[in-house]
């Protein structure tokens, strides 16, 4: 059997290092975002501009997620609080870097996906032949079965 070309090899397996918590940003964002929210609104009225009126948004207010802790966030604090969210997409890109292909174009990877679609088409062929000969194979011998049976 001949080795398998680097387009034909099994896929492997991510890193340990490698989790959706490690690439998830969007919560501790949220969170980071709501705490400085919070800030703003308790600064300047419930509209975040002094003087105006609340717009209606549809949204139910949930002053328990301001943050874990409960506390605002200041602008001056904003760079400190997001320097663990900073390290953690730095050290995700470099992981997602590190995964094999990623250095690999879109032509490169259709053509992966048109070859492995015609072999696709190829291997139904096959099966679809070998059907037709298990349907041929079995009708001549119950036909065979029959002639000597009689």
């Amino acid at each position: 059997m001949p080795a398998p070309s680097p387009s034909q090899q099994a896929p492997m397996a991510l890193p340990p290092t490698l989790s959706p918590d490690s690439l998830d940003a969007l919560t501790e964002l949220t969170t980071l975002l709501t705490r400085l929210r919070s800030t703003i609104q308790a600064s300047a009225g419930p509209s975040g501009i002094p003087g105006s009126t609340p717009l209606a948004t549809g949204a139910t207010p949930n002053p328990s997620a301001a943050s874990p802790a409960g506390n605002s966030l200041s602008l001056k604090d904003v760079p400190t609080a997001t320097d663990h969210l900073k390290h953690k997409l730095q050290k995700a890109r470099v992981q997602v870097r590190s995964l094999p292909d990623m250095d690999r174009t879109i032509a490169e990877q259709e053509e992966e996906i048109a070859e492995l679609e015609e072999r696709i088409r190829l291997q139904r062929e096959v099966l679809e032949k070998l059907k037709q000969k298990g349907v041929q194979f079995t009708t001549e011998e119950s036909s065979t079965t029959e002639k000597l049976q009689s």
